[in-house]
């Protein structure tokens, strides 16, 4: 009887031991309670490993986009936007829009975001360039782009796109397949940026036809559609069976021209294809992101200074190389483009980015005057 007693002893005592061995066990690995383990816990979150690369861990760059355009115009103001976007998706940095800027506030708009302690302040217009000089000297760590700009200082970087080498392409084509040898070009303002992308269609257009003839309008006004319709309408009366606009939402009022006469139009700035699908044909567009994106790596390995930039053609969109000009689908119209017309624009395009067709920078005499004049 006391070895039965003994033995059921031991037996219980075997079975304590053993469930408190689990318990400890078991508490341990749920609740890291030790100091070691809170060191081993802390590094785990604040260094990179793997899985997490250094680059997330940076510095978020405040970003400003500033424009004096509309974001709801379908082309610059709209396509600038969107770029802005994709790098705030891309990069997780904070960015601040803002639209609609009056000509005659933009240095004070500029010093506000300035002094706000933005690092980069993205500006879209020509007419942004000489405030952003002025007003860099007095913020010399903030980094100013202007697109499209022709000014630069120590921390003031442009980028000027060949937009003229896009429209050569655009000519070429209005002049191949216009049945009346007469082309149309409405532009919103004559400045040299317009001028400039007026003489590359221009080009492309006498290159495969000396002989056609282009009607130019310049409106005064980048927010009138009805003049920009009645504009087009003039040209089409006159003969134009293709029409170019550069004009922003005016430029919407050409291309509702276009489609109720039965012609073709082409869009600017953006792919402008879904504002008329049976009448634009095509559009020059701008890889804006793919330019905002290389400001913000130089950027981050601080190799960010104040130079122009000019990037040209680019075969397509995203392609390799610095060109951020590219020509937009033909969407539901492919069959109305030949596959020898076809053939014909991909060797122009080919022949411009290697350099083997020149469409030089043309302005108006008075470009230093303009320059000297603007903001």
């Amino acid at each position: 009887m006391n070895n039965k007693i003994t033995l059921y002893i031991k037996t219980i005592v075997m079975l304590a031991f053993i469930m408190f061995g689990v318990f400890v066990i078991f508490s341990s690995s749920i609740y890291p309670i030790s100091a070691d383990n809170t060191k081993k816990l802390e590094k785990s979150i604040s260094a990179p490993s793997q899985n997490h690369p250094a680059s997330e861990f940076e510095k978020k760059l405040k970003i400003a986009f500033l424009t004096d355009g509309l974001f709801s115009d379908a082309g610059w103001g709209a396509f600038g936007y969107n770029a802005a976007q994709a790098l705030e998706g891309k990069y997780s940095y904070m960015v601040d829009y803002k639209e609609n800027v009056p000509i005659p506030k933009i240095e004070e708009t500029l010093r506000d975001y300035a002094n706000s302690g933005y690092d980069i302040i993205i500006s879209h217009g020509f007419e942004w360039g000489k405030p952003a000089v002025k007003v860099g000297k007095d913020y010399p760590e903030t980094k100013f782009v202007i697109f499209t700009g022709l000014v630069n200082s120590s921390n003031v970087a442009s980028i000027y796109p060949m937009q003229q080498e896009g429209t050569y392409v655009l000519g070429a084509l209005a002049a191949t397949m216009s049945k009346t040898g007469i082309i149309g070009f409405v532009g919103g303002e004559r400045y040299p940026n317009l001028i400039n992308i007026y003489e590359g269609y221009k080009q492309g257009a006498q290159d495969v036809n000396p002989a056609v003839k282009i009607l130019v309008t310049y409106l005064d006004d980048w927010d009138n559609s009805t003049k920009g319709k009645k504009a087009a309408i003039s040209q089409i009366d006159r003969g134009a069976d293709f029409l170019l606009q550069v004009a922003d939402t005016s430029g919407h009022g050409v291309i509702e021209a276009a489609k109720e006469r039965g012609i073709y139009a082409f869009g600017a700035i953006s792919d402008q294809n879904k504002l008329a699908p049976n009448t634009v044909l095509t559009s020059f567009v701008l890889d804006a992101e793919k330019a905002f994106d290389r400001i913000i790596t130089l950027v981050k390995t601080s190799n960010f200074s104040g130079q122009i930039f000019k990037p040209g053609l680019e075969a397509e969109k995203g392609a390799s190389g610095d060109g951020i000009v590219y020509i937009a689908p033909f969407h539901s119209l492919e069959h109305t483009v030949s596959d020898n017309v076809k053939l014909r624009l991909e060797k122009l395009k080919e022949d411009i980015i290697n350099g083997n067709i020149k469409v030089p920078e043309r302005y108006s005499n008075n470009i230093g005057n303009y320059l000297n004049n603007t903001g």
